[in-house]
């Protein structure tokens, strides 16, 4: 964070500048975030305890987001205080939540967006909500309720309601974020393909969001629907000590990310059709942490690390870069 530091308080603006405009092209533009917010000096993020000042809610909507989602292996890294504290805060600052609510009464999802003729909705999910390391079905004991957060403990049937309950309150379109998959691995695992095939053909999700892998995954379609397994990092201080959880492409790729710009089209008869472009990303670690966009010509290695895994397996999304 101390890219961000102005003074005595933060400016995340020029970390955004250079993608900023790419956001803000999308009618909805929605962020994975992987912290907790309201962290003060005493408890930023270290190691592996995430924490982000309120002010980074601020800089991401600055950047053109609209909303994120926010159930993640670090959501209660700060504790039931941290998702509370998170919502209050995105509320405050502009932006929707997808993901743990901050009570039984309040459930936290779906985020609705309106755009173009279009209500939209996200739901968010991850195989842990605090890193309780070989359990995929516990439950956080100050929040009971996450429990329909956490996809190994309600099956694809229950996102699927979920997707269905979406629908019944409006929703044209339904949006899943997943945090899923084996991280520092470019190649999609059994779970994250057997999920992707059931939420897809079920007909109730529209698009599948994926993170947690911190590197790039291909694009797929399913049943005419898409589903990017995995965004890679957009803004991320990961560094050659990843390797060490048995990573298996170098920590190059851990610094490449992407934005999906994906097309919604409706026909005369109702039906919704998808198309994606992708901006190929850089976090530039050495100079200050600006995300940078990526094309063939300013940085031809991490433009092609990128492009390669998307398209990779037959390129059924047909996603193009664009740049």
């Amino acid at each position: 964070m101390a890219a961000a530091r102005r003074g005595a308080g933060w400016d995340f603006g020029p970390i955004f500048a250079q993608v900023a405009p790419v956001i803000r092209s999308a009618d909805v533009a929605i962020c994975q975030l992987e912290t907790p917010l309201g962290a003060t000096g005493a408890n930023l993020s270290h190691g592996f305890i995430m924490g982000a000042p309120a002010a980074f809610a601020t800089g991401l909507k600055r950047a053109g987001f609209d909303g994120c989602s926010t159930a993640n292996n670090h959501t209660f890294d700060q504790n039931l205080a941290g998702v509370r504290d998170t919502r209050t805060i995105m509320a405050a600052a502009g932006l929707q939540a997808a993901g743990p609510g901050s009570d039984a009464s309040h459930p936290g999802q779906p985020a609705i967006y309106h755009a173009k003729g279009f209500t939209i909705a996200q739901l968010s999910y991850s195989y842990t909500l605090d890193n309780t390391v070989g359990n995929t079905e516990h439950v956080p004991a100050s929040a009971p309720w996450t429990r329909t957060n956490l996809y190994d403990v309600i099956g694809a049937s229950g996102i699927e309601a979920d997707a269905r309950a979406a629908r019944a309150q409006g929703a044209d379109l339904v949006l899943v974020s997943m945090h899923w998959g084996e991280e520092q691995d470019q190649h999609t695992t059994d779970e994250q393909r057997r999920f992707a095939r059931e939420l897809l053909s079920s007909g109730t999700v529209d698009y599948i969001i994926g993170n947690h892998p911190h590197v790039v995954q291909r694009c797929q379609r399913i049943d005419g629907r898409m589903v990017n397994y995995s965004l890679g990092n957009a803004l991320s201080d990961q560094t050659a000590g990843i390797v060490a959880y048995g990573g298996t492409v170098s920590t190059q790729a851990a610094q490449d990310g992407m934005i999906a710009l994906v097309t919604f089209t409706r026909d005369a008869a109702g039906h919704i059709t998808s198309t994606e472009k992708f901006q190929p990303t850089r976090v530039d670690r050495a100079n200050g942490y600006v995300i940078r966009p990526v094309s063939r010509t300013s940085d031809p290695a991490s433009w092609q690390r990128t492009t390669s895994v998307v398209t990779s397996g037959g390129n059924s999304c047909g996603a193009k870069p664009v740049s």
